[in-house]
């Protein structure tokens, strides 16, 4: 829990500082998604920029907003439609068993309810995980997500109910979907995954 919160505060503190990159990526991301095919890519390019804000804050911008908008429209349109079946899939399954008793339905109930956190981790953080690999692939970018949720469930839930906030008061605030909830899910996830990575890289640099 710590962690998480620790996560939160670094990734607002660069909203801070780097306002005005988030706002436009924000408002750009909002545009693209309304094709829909194109949300995918998207989003990637607005992780790139969360990213770039922590990295190399001076080349965050919409520039670079676009550049890897056009790179990766057709790289994360396969990714974005696994994300969605798979979302579509397990919400349905939710939504059938919801009035459904017993032991075995609780218990599909279950799997299906922690499939969904994983999935919805493994969505936030493909792309901060892929602009950090020596090597990009998206797909290895989504299973290394996959595994960080795995081995920090706290930190992630803990994520997860500021995300939820975040979204609450998105929904209050209209103009804030526009300006910027986007970009604050994504410098939440790029803060997450720098500080995972980094938690990895000290513990293998340990004796």
């Amino acid at each position: 829990m710590i962690d998480g919160l620790r996560v939160t505060a670094r990734a607002l503190s660069n909203l801070r500082y780097n306002g005005y990159a988030y706002v436009w990526a924000n408002l750009a991301f909002v545009a693209l998604c309304l094709p829909v095919v194109t949300a995918p890519a998207a989003w990637s390019a607005l992780c790139h920029v969360a990213h770039l804000a922590y990295t190399e804050p001076s080349e965050a911008d919409l520039s670079a907003f676009w550049r890897t908008f056009r790179q990766n429209l057709w790289r994360a349109l396969p990714w974005g439609a696994g994300v969605v079946a798979f979302g579509a899939i397990n919400t349905s399954n939710l939504i059938a068993y919801a009035d459904t008793d017993g032991p075995l339905a609780l218990a599909l109930m279950t799997a299906w309810f922690l499939a969904g956190l994983l999935w919805l981790g493994a969505a936030l953080l493909t792309w901060p995980i892929y602009y950090e690999m020596a090597e990009p692939s998206v797909w290895g970018a989504t299973r290394n997500a996959i595994i960080m949720v795995l081995r920090h469930p706290l930190t992630m839930l803990t994520l997860f109910v500021v995300l939820a906030l975040v979204a609450a008061i998105g929904i209050v605030l209209i103009a804030a979907w526009l300006l910027l909830t986007w970009s604050v899910f994504a410098a939440i996830a790029n803060a997450a995954a720098l500080d995972r990575l980094a938690f990895y890289y000290t513990r293998r640099a340990q004796p």
